[in-house]
């Protein structure tokens, strides 16, 4: 056999033997059931808008941890905290605020309000260096920006020298958005050659007066699935688990959440419309 012949057979093996490699180490499908999903999904946020601003990933433009305000990003690490991170506290009511609520005076620059009809201040204590790490956990990077948070609509945290103290704060927010139910449904994870992991899921708010939308706001209404829903007598709770699903699938917006891989651990990185 000519050696021509021999080299054109060593080049169709090894382009064989390189595919082959491919399809073993190219992007997998992972099991949206896994332990390892779940936690990153919850990395995403809550339903809830005195959640932490609610779902901040979903939106009509890409959002990265730039994209979120420092507040937000602050709490979403106080609520990816060990339990073993946070001390209980409690202390006695010192007397009365302007607008009469009993308060606690925990130093010059900390006060909460008691626990309803009680004279008495639950509240959390939190050393700056592990809120720290939880944030890292969460996007890779310490924070920029440190100072007070709130929670929920009426719990703040409050930073005092090297501790964060968090409970029922003096003030509270108000929300006027209209009342609405977030619906949101995976539909597959991948783990790329590179390390990251992508998790696709639907995404679709519908408010009380059965309007749908395709982002936390109110400015990208689906039509279709609107007309849709007006047909609906009892609306979209009445669907069973496989109708929702496919209800979800033909109205709701799809998004891609990817998650970086980076010193042995996942931090989300972005989200996007797909």
């Amino acid at each position: 056999m000519k050696k021509r012949n021999i080299l054109v057979i060593i080049g169709v093996i090894c382009v064989i033997a390189a595919i082959v490699i491919l399809c073993f180490i190219g992007d997998k499908n992972l099991d949206i059931n896994d332990k390892r999903i779940n936690e990153l999904y919850e990395y995403l946020g809550e339903v809830d808008i005195y959640h932490c601003g609610g779902l901040n990933a979903y939106n009509s433009s890409s959002v990265t941890k730039d994209s979120i305000s420092n507040t937000n990003l602050l709490c979403m690490a106080y609520y990816n905290l060990d339990e073993d991170n946070m001390s209980l506290k409690t202390a006695k009511s010192t007397g009365t605020n302007k607008s009469n609520n009993k308060i606690c005076k925990i130093s010059d620059n900390v006060t909460f309000t008691t626990e309803e009809d009680s004279n008495e201040c639950n509240y959390v204590e939190i050393k700056k260096e592990d809120l720290n790490e939880a944030y890292k956990d969460l996007y890779g990077s310490k924070i920029k920006e440190e100072g007070e948070f709130y929670i929920t609509s009426d719990e703040a945290c409050y930073l005092e020298g090297d501790t964060y103290y968090c409970g029922n704060a003096e003030t509270f927010t108000v929300s006027l958005a209209p009342a609405s139910s977030i619906y949101r449904l995976i539909d597959r994870a991948i783990e790329k050659r590179n390390g990251e992991i992508d998790i696709y899921d639907y995404f679709l708010k519908i408010t009380e007066d059965k309007k749908c939308y395709i982002t936390t706001g109110s400015d990208n209404e689906n039509e279709d699935c609107t007309k849709n829903l007006a047909k609906m007598e009892e609306g979209f709770n009445s669907l069973n688990d496989e109708e929702k699903a496919e209800f979800m699938r033909k109205y709701g917006q799809i998004y891609k959440h990817t998650f970086i891989y980076d010193n042995n651990d996942y931090y989300w990185s972005k989200s996007e419309q797909k």
